[in-house]
Formats: structure tokens, sequence, C-alpha cells
């Protein structure tokens, strides 16, 4: 069952090793008051093995450390993502740089994803008045299975992906508002600009038949002049 597990698991691990490359890159350059993030892991792994040892690292030094940071670059990312999508809808910049932006944001959920897959699970806590009540000793509920955490974990991601994509459509929404309010603006300008070209056209129209009325007026006065006839 486990192997069919892993097989079933290989298409996700490749889908996400942009985010584990990233992780490890972490945990190679990172240092914390109790020494570097290598030399923690590399100590749990040979006390603990591959699998006890990476999942104690986690949720005893990566997590506790680390935790905030990763929600913070998330929420940064996101942000960051908004707004590329919306100088997009207004034609500022490329689709390339969306496609960046989301790849980033994917990734960035992905690590988050995989430190909350970690995070360990708070204790159930007992009603004092059942415990008195009770003959026999409770069963202790076995631990969720890590497949289990793994599909709560995606559920909560994918959760998280439909409401950043509904807050991705209202903002490009309202960009698409503010463009359409862009190209009324220029049209209005327009018309201004014809309006007042059109008022200075007839302007100098009147000037000139003025003119021209008071030049006919000189000729007429100086043909009916006797002196100088």
């Amino acid at each position: 069952m486990k192997f069919i597990r892993a097989i079933l698991f290989l298409p996700v691990l490749f889908f996400i090793s942009p985010a584990l490359l990233i992780l490890g890159v972490i945990i190679l350059l990172m240092d914390t008051k109790e020494g570097p993030l290598r030399s923690l892991l590399a100590d749990e792994v040979r006390a603990y093995g591959l699998d006890v040892g990476f999942e104690r690292f986690m949720q005893n030094i990566f997590i506790p450390t680390y935790r905030h940071n990763v929600q913070s670059f998330v929420l940064g990312g996101a942000g960051f993502l908004v707004v590329t999508v919306g100088l997009r809808g207004l034609g500022v910049l490329p689709v390339t740089v969306v496609y960046f932006s989301l790849g980033v944001e994917f990734m960035l959920l992905v690590i988050w994803a995989i430190t909350v897959y970690f995070t360990p699970e708070e204790p159930i806590t007992e009603n004092p008045a059942v415990l008195v009540h009770q003959s026999h000793p409770v069963q202790q509920p076995l631990a969720p299975d890590r497949s289990d955490r793994m599909v709560a974990t995606m559920k909560e991601l994918s959760a998280q992906l439909a409401l950043l994509e509904s807050r991705l459509r209202t903002t490009e929404s309202r960009f698409e508002q503010l463009g359409n309010l862009d190209s009324s603006l220029q049209e209005l300008s327009t018309k201004l600009n014809l309006l007042v070209s059109d008022q200075f056209n007839l302007r100098v129209r009147k000037e000139f038949e003025q003119l021209v009325v008071e030049m006919g007026q000189r000729l007429g006065e100086k043909n009916n002049d006797p002196l100088k006839q």
C-alpha cells in the first residue's frame, strides 16, 4: 500500500519540485541561534533517519523559526500578483510578467503548504467530568495518517487559490472600469478640442469679415472725397 501511495505521489512531487528546491536552498544558506539549518537537519537525520528526522527538523526548528516569514512572503507575493494583473489589464505590462508572478506565488503557496503539513497537531483535551464517570480506560485516538494530512493541506491550498482567483477577477474588473473611464475622458477631451477649434475658426472668420468691411468702407470714402477728385 505504501508503494502504491509513493507511485501516486510522484507526479505531485515533480509538480512541486521548484518549491522543494527553494526550500532546500533556504536550508543550505540560512542560520539560526542554534546553528546552521543544514547542520541541524543533518543531526536529526543521523539520529532518527531521513523520514522522522526531516519531520522533527520541520516541527522543532524550521516552522517555529520561519513560519511567520513564510506567511508574510505569501501575502507579499499575492500583492505583487494583484498589481501585475491589474497593470496587465491596463495594457502597461506584458503577459510574461503575469506568468512570472503566478509562478512565484504558486511556489510560495507550496512552501506554505509544506509548513502547514508539518505543523504539529494540537492535543485533544478531555472533559474531566467525563473521565471521572468512565470505568474503563479511554483509548487514545490514533494519529492521523500522513496522506490524510497531505489531502487536508492540499484542500486548504485549493481554497486559498480559489479565494485569490476571486480577488484577482474583482481587481481585473475594476481596472477594466478604470480603462473604460480613461477612454471616455479621452473622447471628451477630443470633443472639447474640436469645439475650441471650431470657436477659434469662427472668431477668425468674423475678424476677417470685419476687416474686409472696414477696407471696403475706406475705399468708398476715398472714392467719394471731392478734394481728391
